[in-house]
């Protein structure tokens, strides 16, 4: 669904891990259910539902768990009834509890998966990892703003995420703890200083807000739940559990609940004719006419997933349209928005093209007025575009996320992320790992990708999908192939087309 600012907030999908430290899994054949995996892959990941105001989850393959009269378990129901509701009960220090109607909490490990038992043994304890991507923008639900950095601080005052500054970081570990990184990299401490690097105090047990489970609160080691202080909302861990009012467990307040919601693509568009920013700085008519980017030259770039067609959203809230001459003004509002706010987009490698309702290019011309009237390509109908909210960067691609291996080789198939820095400079992106080294495409047979280069290596961006990217390097002059993950965790510059193995969530 969507929030008051239009931006998406995101299901919550997860997995859960037993007191083993393993995933609860639904099996592809047979509908199996078991605990017996280390890592956390699609298999893993389940959706929680709610209908009625009971709970529900359902599986990789859309069937629901269900739960019998004799305590097996399976994941074989294709409707949601009284076998398959659930109930998510807090066991403390982050822990679940998963009870079915019938009273019965389920547990166990390996192949012995059973909800026949009403005491809540260790080997029923639950630890919930998230499974969204793991960058997102955080509303407050009392403030409804949202969290960014500012200055040496992260504070809940920005009307909508706007720019780099808002994009926040949910960093796992595999204790089902979570640190909050800005976009600058600095962690954030539960006294609310910003940290170069993670302590104890940095990490957080993440927990759900009472018959609502799309909004979570983050619990310090003190104890206490991070909330905005002051005008500014600075965030800091003061906050103590409160009884609710039907006198279950004590758990957080309203100040200290957010949602967490897309973070959506935003670009800067230089003009390849005139090096011009486009802006709306001026007035409602985009303009190529400014030499730095600041907020009025970021645009948002939506897609409607059944068309792969574009809408681009300012810092004014406003869509930009394709008028009946031709000219592109950003004067539609979201609930408005039609074919006119639609453009097909042409990714070139560093450049993109933007293709408006009318099937004409947007042009340029010398006074900086951008039109759609030009059937044939041009550099002024060309633009550097660079992604500027994706400072930090973690990819996720069907097998895993994305991480660096101490020998500098990637690998993608792990089941928590790695953070990687990125830096787009005139529509190419330089991406480095943790231990300080670019990724490059080797000369192997296999050109392998690893973390391995002292200097920049150019590789290009093309946003194909909702949160989806695909990255393509130039391996020789003229040759270009996608970068592709492998079952094995292989991670190659070897695509030659865009499917699921050269796709990467973002």
């Amino acid at each position: 669904c969507m929030s008051a600012s239009g931006f998406s907030e995101l299901s919550l999908t997860f997995g859960l891990k037993n007191s083993a430290g393993n995933y609860l899994t639904a099996e592809t054949f047979g509908f199996r259910v078991n605990a017996a995996s280390k890592t956390l892959k699609k298999k893993q990941i389940f959706t929680l539902e709610e209908q009625g105001g009971k709970k529900f989850l359902r599986t990789h393959l859309n069937r629901y768990l269900t739960f019998k009269s004799d305590g097996k378990v399976q994941a074989d129901a294709d409707a949601r009834g009284e076998d398959e509701a659930i109930a998510l009960v807090g066991a403390g220090d982050g822990k679940l509890l998963i009870r079915t109607e019938r009273g019965f909490y389920l547990g166990g490990n390996g192949e012995a998966i059973d909800a026949f038992t009403k005491k809540a043994e260790p080997d029923r304890l639950w630890t919930l990892q998230l499974a969204i991507h793991p960058q997102v923008c955080l509303r407050s639900v009392v403030r409804k703003r949202y969290v960014h950095l500012s200055k040496d601080a992260l504070t809940i005052d920005e009307d909508i995420p706007w720019g780099s500054d808002a994009m926040i970081t949910i960093q796992a570990y595999d204790d089902g703890r979570y640190s909050l990184i800005a976009d600058d990299g600095r962690y954030l401490s539960e006294t609310g200083a910003l940290m170069a690097k993670a302590d104890d105090s940095c990490k957080f047990m993440l927990e759900f807000a009472p018959g609502d489970m799309n909004m979570v609160a983050f619990r310090g080691r003190n104890k206490k739940y991070l909330s905005g202080v002051g005008a500014a909302g600075g965030l800091k861990a003061t906050k103590d559990p409160v009884l609710p009012a039907d006198g279950g467990e004590p758990g957080p307040g309203r100040d200290e609940l957010f949602v967490l919601e897309d973070s959506q693509p935003q670009f800067k568009l230089k003009n390849v004719k005139f090096m011009k920013f486009a802006s709306v700085r001026a007035s409602v008519e985009i303009l190529c006419n400014q030499p730095e980017a600041k907020d009025s030259e970021y645009f948002q770039f939506e897609i409607n997933p059944a068309t792969k067609q574009w809408s681009l959203f300012t810092s004014q809230r406003k869509f930009w349209s394709c008028l009946p001459d031709g000219s592109i003004q950003a004067i539609t509002e979201r609930a408005k928005r039609g074919p006119n706010e639609w453009f097909t987009v042409g990714w070139q490698g560093p450049r993109l093209t933007l293709t408006a309702s009318n099937g004409k290019l947007v042009t340029a011309k010398p006074n900086g007025s951008c039109y759609a009237t030009e059937t044939v390509p041009s550099e002024e109908s060309q633009f550097q575009f660079e992604i500027i909210n994706r400072p930090k960067l973690v990819l996720r691609g069907e097998q895993g996320y994305v991480v660096t291996l101490p020998s500098g080789a990637l690998e993608c198939n792990r089941s928590i992320g790695e953070v990687f820095t990125m830096h787009v400079s005139k529509g190419f992106a330089h991406i480095a790992s943790f231990n300080g080294k670019y990724w490059v495409v080797n000369n192997d047979k296999d050109r392998s990708v690893t973390a391995s280069g002292a200097q920049p290596y150019p590789l290009m961006l093309e946003f194909l999908e909702h949160s989806k990217l695909a990255i393509k390097a130039e391996v020789a002059p003229g040759e270009f192939y996608y970068i592709q993950g492998h079952q094995n965790g292989g991670f190659f510059a070897t695509g030659r087309a865009v499917d699921a193995s050269t796709l990467w969530e973002y």
